[in-house]
This record gives C-alpha cells, sequence and structure tokens, in this order.
C-alpha cells in the first residue's frame, strides 16, 4: 500500500511577508495619488502655502537696484545756482602685486616707480612728492592692497580727476562720489549752509545730508525719494517693469537773495572784517515792501565747498545768536512813546544821570550828559537817560505791552533750524528801563528787521522771508511761494511816519550821532546802536569799543523806506577808532546800489549767446512768474488775467535761448495777442495751452491772423487761422 504524501506548511512567516508587501504596495500607490493631485494642484494653481511659485522663480531672475534720487539744488530768487550736486572722484594706489589689467599687465604701482608716480600726482594734485613717496613706503611697510594719499586726491572735481587719468599711471585707480558745490565761495554761507556725507550702514551708499542753513532745514524737501530699477536676464519678462519705482529727485529751494546785491555785500563785509577783527559781524537787507530779505552775510564766514573757515566761528546770527541791541531799540521806544501820546520832542529833561530806586541809568559819555535837552535832541544824541524818562512816561505795562505788539521775545519762524526767541529781564523799575535803550533785553537780527518794518512801513509788520519758493522737479509745479505777511500793526500809519522824521535828526541834526550815515541825495532815517557786553560779572566799562556791539539800523528813502538795512559789529579788536567809517561804507554802498537796482539788476547772470534755464513757475503767482521769466532773460506771455499760472510752455527745467516766449496760462479771460513775427512754435504753444484750433498758412513768420488781437476767447471762438511769410531780404 503506498502511502500518500502530505503537502508541507506554508511557513507563518511568509504569510506575513505577503501581507507586508500588499500594505506597502497600498501605501506607495496612495502616497503617489496624494502626490499626483498636490503636483496637479500646484501645476494649475502654481501657488505653495499662499506662495505664488511664478513670482518666486521670477525672483531668481531678476535683480534689483536702488535708484538714487538727486538732491535739490539752491538758487537766488531768479534762478543762479548757489548750491549744486556734483560728482567727485577720490584717487588712490593699487600695492597688491597679484593684480594686472585685461592684458596682464601690472595693474599695481611697483616700489620702484614710486618716485615717479610721487612727482606725477604732485604736479597735478599740489604738495611735494616726498608726502605721496611717504605714503606709498609707509602703506607697504603694512601691507597694504591700496591706499590713498590724505587730502590729496581726496573729493577731486571733474576737470582734476581728468587730469590724473591722463596720466595713465599703472596702478592708480578711481572711486566716484557725489558732493555738494557752492559756485560762489563765501557768498551767504551761514544761510544757504552746507551738507555732508552719509553713508548707509546696510547698503555701503553715500547720501548727501544738510547740516546747516538751508540745507539743514531742508533737508527733507532737498532730498527726495530713492527709486527701484528691476532687470531681469529673460529679455521677454514683461513684469519687470511693474517693480519699477522711479526716483522723485529732492525739491529746489529758490531763496529771496538777489546775487548782484549780495556779492557787494560780501565785498564791503571782507573790507570791514579786515580792519577791524571783529569777534563777529552780521548784515542784513530786506525788502520793505515783501518782506524779503534780499542780502545777508555774516563774519567770520567759510567756502562751503573747501570747507575753509569751517569751525572758526560756527553761530547762525542771523536767527539763532541773541545779543541785547543797545540804542537801536530807542527807535522801538520812540514809536511806541509817539503810538501812545507820550512823545514831545520839544519837552526838555535833564540829561547825564537819572536815579531810579538804588541804582542808576548814565548817558554814554560817563554819565555827563549835555545839561538840560529837548528829548528830540535826546534820540539824536542817543541819551539813555531820556529814553528812561520816556519809558516812565508810558508807563511799564504800556511798554512792555509794545515789546510784545512788535514781536520781541517770540520766534519770526524764518524756517531756519535753532531759531531763537530771546530774554528780558523786567522784574524790577531799573530793569524796565534799561529795556527802553536796549539793554537787559536780547533780540536777532531777524526779530529787529521785522519790528522796524513796521516803522518803515505804515505800521504794518512784515514777516522776514528766506525763501522765495520751492519747486517740485518731478511734476514741474511750484509747491510753495512767499507772500507777502503781516505778521503784527503794532503802531499806526501816522505813528510809523512820525517815527522816522524823528530818527532823521540822528543824521540830519546838529547833535546826531549817525552823519555818516546820510546816503547822497537821498534822505535817510536810522538809528545807531552801542551796547556794553553782559558778563557774569556786569556789564563791560563804558567806552571800551573792543568789548561793546556796534550797530546800525537805517532805511531809505525816509519818506517811503524802499530798504531796510541792519549792520551788527560785536566787540571789534583793532582800529575801533574806524567803526562808524567802516560801518557806515558798508550801509551807503549796498543800500546805494539797492536804490539804483531796476529789474536788469535781478537776473539770471548769462552772456549773450548763452542758454538759460527755463523757470518753474505753475502753481506759482504770476506776478511772480513774470518777474521770475524776465529775470531769466525770456519773455513771458502771460495768458489771461488769473492770479496763479495754471500751466506754462516750454516747461520748467528745460534749456532755451536767451529771448526765448514763454507763455503763462492763467486759465482765466484769455484773450488772443498780438502774433506779429512770431514763430510757428510760439502760435502752436499758445494755441495748445489756450485750447484753440489754429490753421497755418505759408511758411516763416506770422504776417496776419484771423481774429484782432485782444479779442476774449470766452466770446465763442475756437478756431484761428494764421498767415505767415517769409522776411524779405535785399
Amino acid at each position: 500500500m503506498v502511502k500518500k504524501q502530505r503537502m508541507p506548511k506554508r511557513n507563518q512567516s511568509d504569510k506575513y511577508s505577503r501581507n507586508s508587501g500588499r500594505i506597502l504596495l497600498g501605501s506607495m500607490i496612495l502616497v503617489l495619488v496624494v502626490l499626483g493631485v498636490r503636483f496637479s494642484y500646484v501645476a494649475v494653481a502654481k501657488e505653495v502655502k499662499g506662495h505664488k511659485l511664478d513670482k518666486a522663480a521670477q525672483l531668481i531672475y531678476q535683480s534689483q537696484n536702488e535708484v538714487q534720487a538727486k538732491r535739490g539744488e539752491i538758487f537766488d530768487s531768479v534762478g543762479n545756482v548757489l548750491a549744486e550736486n556734483s560728482s567727485t572722484y577720490t584717487a588712490a594706489a593699487v600695492l597688491d602685486k597679484t593684480q594686472n589689467d585685461a592684458d596682464g599687465k601690472p595693474a599695481y604701482v611697483k616700489p620702484s616707480q614710486d618716485k615717479k608716480v610721487a612727482k606725477q600726482l604732485a604736479g597735478v594734485l599740489g604738495g611735494k612728492p616726498a608726502e605721496y613717496q611717504k605714503v606709498l613706503a609707509n602703506a607697504r611697510k603694512q601691507d597694504l592692497n591700496q591706499v590713498q594719499f590724505g587730502q590729496h586726491g581726496l573729493k577731486m572735481d571733474v576737470t582734476t580727476y581728468k587730469k590724473v587719468k591722463a596720466l595713465k599711471i599703472p596702478g592708480i585707480i578711481f572711486t566716484p562720489g557725489t558732493s555738494r558745490f557752492y559756485p560762489n565761495g563765501k557768498f551767504a554761507s551761514d544761510l544757504v549752509g552746507m551738507t555732508s556725507e552719509k553713508v548707509n550702514d546696510k547698503t555701503g551708499k553715500q547720501t548727501l545730508t544738510g547740516m546747516m542753513g538751508l540745507e539743514q532745514a531742508y533737508n527733507k524737501q532737498l532730498t527726495g525719494k530713492n527709486g527701484v530699477k528691476t532687470t531681469s536676464v529673460d529679455d521677454g519678462d514683461l513684469a519687470v517693469s511693474k517693480h519699477n519705482q522711479p526716483a522723485e529727485n529732492g525739491y529746489d529751494i529758490y531763496t529771496t537773495l538777489n546775487t548782484k546785491l549780495q556779492t557787494t555785500l560780501e565785498k564791503k563785509m571782507d573790507a570791514l572784517d579786515d580792519d577791524m577783527k571783529p569777534k563777529s559781524a552780521i548784515a542784513v537787507v530786506m525788502d520793505t515792501k515783501t518782506g524779503n530779505i534780499v542780502a545777508t552775510t555774516q563774519r567770520p564766514t567759510f567756502n562751503a565747498t573747501t570747507r575753509k573757515g569751517v569751525g572758526t566761528y560756527w553761530n547762525n546770527e542771523l536767527a539763532s545768536t541773541t545779543f541785547e541791541p543797545g540804542s537801536v531799540m530807542k527807535g522801538i521806544t520812540l514809536a511806541a512813546a509817539i503810538d501812545t501820546d507820550n512823545w514831545n520832542g520839544d519837552a526838555t529833561c535833564q540829561s547825564g544821570t537819572l536815579k531810579i530806586g538804588d541804582r542808576a541809568v548814565t548817558d554814554w559819555n560817563n554819565g555827563e550828559g549835555w545839561g538840560e535837552i529837548t528829548y528830540a535832541r535826546g534820540i539824536a544824541e542817543s541819551s539813555n537817560v531820556a529814553m528812561a524818562l520816556t519809558e516812565q512816561k508810558m508807563g511799564a505795562d504800556t511798554w512792555e505791552k509794545y515789546i510784545h505788539r512788535f514781536r520781541f521775545l517770540k520766534s519770526t519762524d524764518s524756517g531756519l533750524n535753532g531759531e531763537a526767541a530771546g530774554t528780558m529781564q523786567f522784574k524790577y523799575p531799573i530793569e524796565q528801563a534799561n529795556t527802553a535803550f536796549g539793554q537787559a533785553i536780547s533780540i536777532t537780527p531777524l526779530q529787529m528787521m521785522q519790528a522796524y518794518s513796521a516803522i518803515a512801513g505804515n505800521g504794518e509788520e512784515l514777516k522776514p522771508h528766506v525763501v522765495e519758493k520751492i519747486v517740485d522737479p518731478n511734476t514741474k509745479k511750484v509747491v510753495y511761494q512767499a507772500k507777502r505777511e503781516v505778521v503784527a500793526k503794532p503802531i499806526k500809519a501816522s505813528t510809523a511816519k512820525a517815527t522816522r522824521e524823528q530818527l532823521e535828526d540822528v543824521i540830519y541834526s546838529e547833535y546826531g550821532l549817525g552823519k555818516m550815515y546820510a546816503i547822497p541825495g537821498v534822505k535817510t532815517t536810522g538809528k545807531s546802536g552801542t551796547a556794553q557786553v553782559a558778563t557774569a560779572t556786569g556789564y563791560s566799562a563804558p567806552g571800551d569799543n573792543t568789548h561793546e556791539i556796534h550797530s546800525w539800523m537805517g532805511m531809505a528813502p525816509a519818506k517811503n523806506p524802499r530798504y531796510l538795512m541792519y549792520v551788527v559789529t560785536k566787540e571789534p579788536q583793532r582800529n575801533t577808532a574806524n567803526i562808524a567809517t567802516d560801518m557806515s561804507d558798508v550801509f551807503v554802498s549796498v543800500m546805494q546800489q539797492a536804490l539804483q537796482m531796476s529789474e536788469d539788476d535781478n537776473k539770471v547772470v548769462v552772456s549773450a549767446d548763452q542758454e538759460v534755464k527755463i523757470p518753474t513757475v505753475v502753481g506759482g503767482s504770476t506776478a511772480e512768474a513774470k518777474r521770475e521769466v524776465t529775470a531769466a532773460n525770456l519773455t513771458p506771455i502771460v495768458m489771461g488775467d488769473g492770479k496763479t499760472v495754471k500751466s506754462q510752455s516750454p516747461i520748467g527745467g528745460q534749456k532755451s535761448l536767451v529771448g526765448q516766449r514763454v507763455f503763462l496760462n492763467t486759465g482765466h479771460d484769455i484773450a488772443v495777442p498780438d502774433m506779429g513775427g512770431w514763430a510757428k512754435s510760439d502760435v502752436l504753444a499758445w494755441a495748445k495751452l489756450a485750447d484753440i484750433n489754429v490753421v497755418i498758412k505759408g511758411d516763416g513768420f506770422v504776417s496776419t491772423q484771423s481774429i484782432l488781437p485782444d479779442t476774449k476767447l470766452a466770446d465763442g471762438y475756437h478756431d484761428i487761422t494764421v498767415e505767415f511769410k517769409e522776411p524779405k531780404t535785399n
């Protein structure tokens, strides 16, 4: 009997293996399905966790660069440049022996070349060749890869850079940079100010930052806003332009200064400074009709481009430094007394010394005085006693009220940084009397100019302006235009007139101390001042000119002043016998020029064949726009009788030949001009701004026009036919 063979039992582990395989296979299939679904979603949506993959891919192939905004420029009132940007270059010597140029030639300064290179550089950059050799030798000892030459070769202008580059010295390299250029040198430097270079720690890029004057006060407006430029390796990348942000250049600042008058003032103040060497001095000229400061300078001063003189004296005398004004304050006291009916020039008083409690007010001649004198002589002779008695007649409360009415002890809001408000001691009767002749009260020149503007005018006190307008070069519009601003009416118009007449005695009476301030051929009025310097131990001794503040406030013509000028000399250190001579020379010379100026004296300085920059006047007043276009040696054509310029052609900032017409559209009640002799470009420019259709016939210049001049377009005219003819030639 044959036994049946039994089938072997399957191993239990084999069963488990098969189950594991099925699970693994299922898991893999599930993963593939999930991934497939995810990939399909990403392929369609192009998004992962909220991040767009197409944008991320673009960023890989795109790069962004910061576009530096151009710092705004600073001009005088009509467009002569006072501060502008300039390219600079700094030279350095490469000493790294591994450096070669594209042709494999050495691109470094060899030790054997030091003497020759030093001689070449000194020939262009100045200094002695030995200085350059020493720099190179020291750098090699320190194993430096490259070295600069200190002040030599630092921030070279373009002309110097080209001269050095033309030497073709192997190993001399140049680093470009931006600097501020002040073309007039010492020219209202403390008002205009200067900049410093600031390096961004993150980007390493250099920017200019204002550090004083208008450069600092208007730094934000001048700086502008940097832009972004995006580039791509893909020429067809249409998304690039979406990331671009154009740079917004800084605003241009137009000061109120008149270049020709400022130039004269600088020369005269140089002469005063050279002769007397005062610790400081300042002179300011104001237009009494507008409040504009048309010229101002101080000593010591500096050249903002070269920095020569910076650090010698760094206080803004115009607005930031206060001092006791001395007898110039007597003009204010006089005005207050006249306004309150407390002045009688024919009345008399005992001069010399006046006891107030246990203190005394003394006249400037050691308290001797001149016996019994009239109050009129007291103002001419500058008697402290006469003015103290005048203050007592008014009463302390009334006098204090007028001090505030004239806006002393308050900033003029000139816009300059750090403007001071001044101080006053007014608690005791002696202090109240002292303020009447300019002691126990401190002021700034701007405050005093503002106060005297009420006397120079009809009792209206004008805010002093140092900025004429601000222009946005990006939109070609005026964003700020200075306007005549009455800040107070401290005295009546009749008071202002009477005060000027009384102050004429300072110059023209036999007792007057200001005879040398008379302007030939022009009736002048004003007040001189001498103030002792206040110290921790009291006032300086009377008569010690080297420790006194000497000043003059004058205006002309006396009957209806056009300009007001303040000259202050603090503590002259030599030739003090020349105080009145030197100060009056500044006053008389500058005021004569100011009074003789015509519109031709307030123009951009150009030669006949030179191109000029068309001013930007859109947004500004029509009157100022017309004046400025004329000052730029161009011909303004005002369209309409509106008070503001709505548009202009050509636009501001472009270059033009001298004499070209500039159309100023006021947008209101436009009339047809006489176009005789106009070129086609002028006709088309006018027609575009006037929004009228023009039919042109012929060539040459306008000979006839279908609508008569002075016809108002508002009468329903929509078309004009203009015929041109070529000029006849012999």
